[in-house]
């Protein structure tokens, strides 16, 4: 628990520093803008990582390197990982970072049309 909130505050703060660098002026309107591109940009990031990781990624790769390869690299392409192997990068964190951060930008959004 302590772990996301340490996560949520450190997004908001890069939202923040965002806000100032792009805008120049604190504004809900800047907010919005700044938080839907970071928080989608987490959310994308870890629904990739959480596709690879699934595996479902991995007959696709096998298939290019078959396909792609010359006659004497198909020995070593057979030994090679499939990326669901070789990635160590979970997507919880992406999520756990990105979600509240949009959640609190489309209740921004309800805010401001109001």
């Amino acid at each position: 628990m302590k772990s996301n909130i340490i996560i949520f505050s450190i997004s908001q703060v890069v939202i923040l520093i965002f806000i100032w660098l792009v805008y120049g002026q604190w504004s809900l309107l800047g907010y919005i803008n700044v938080s839907f591109f970071v928080s989608g940009l987490l959310l994308l990031i870890g629904g990739i990582v959480f596709i690879i990781r699934t595996g479902s990624f991995d007959f696709f790769m096998k298939s290019m390197q078959k396909v792609l390869a010359r006659k004497g690299q198909r020995e070593a392409l057979e030994s090679m990982r499939v990326p669901s192997e070789a990635m160590s990068v979970r997507s919880a964190w992406f999520f756990m970072a990105g979600l509240p951060s949009f959640v609190l930008m489309l209740l921004a959004l309800v805010l401001y049309y109001l």
